[in-house]
């Protein structure tokens, strides 16, 4: 049992596809045996931090899509997104915004702002 098998089950581990079987399942598929995988997973220190490296890895491909999908919801003036993308991206996190000595709320700083880009649009010209 050599690199094949511990990079197989890193692949194998770091499919959030995977999350619901065991390393029985993993076992019975790859031709090994379950008292191999745990004799290798209890010798290499390294696989766990190998196997969160790589699950991090296909996450963050994925976090594209939902990325996107949140931008596309804050444009079309979802408070909640438009919220989510500023804790997000640039760390904000109050839940008030100080202007001039007067306090909005964010959720309804947004909401009039859609509300007065509604009015723009459907002035007649």
């Amino acid at each position: 049992m050599g690199n094949l098998v511990r990079d197989n089950y890193i692949q194998y581990r770091s499919n959030p596809d995977n999350d619901d079987k065991s390393d029985a399942y993993f076992c019975t598929s790859h031709q090994i045996s379950l008292d191999e995988l745990q004799e290798l997973i209890k010798q290499d220190k390294k696989l766990q931090v190998d196997i969160l490296k790589a699950r991090r890895s296909t996450y963050a491909k994925r976090m594209k899509k939902i990325d996107a999908a949140l931008f596309r919801a804050a444009e079309a003036g979802d408070c909640k997104a438009a919220d989510l993308l500023y804790r997000r991206f640039d760390g904000w996190n109050p839940k008030i915004v100080e202007e001039t000595n007067n306090y909005y709320n964010f959720t309804d700083m947004v909401k009039g702002l859609r509300a007065k880009k509604a009015t723009i649009i459907k002035r007649p010209m």
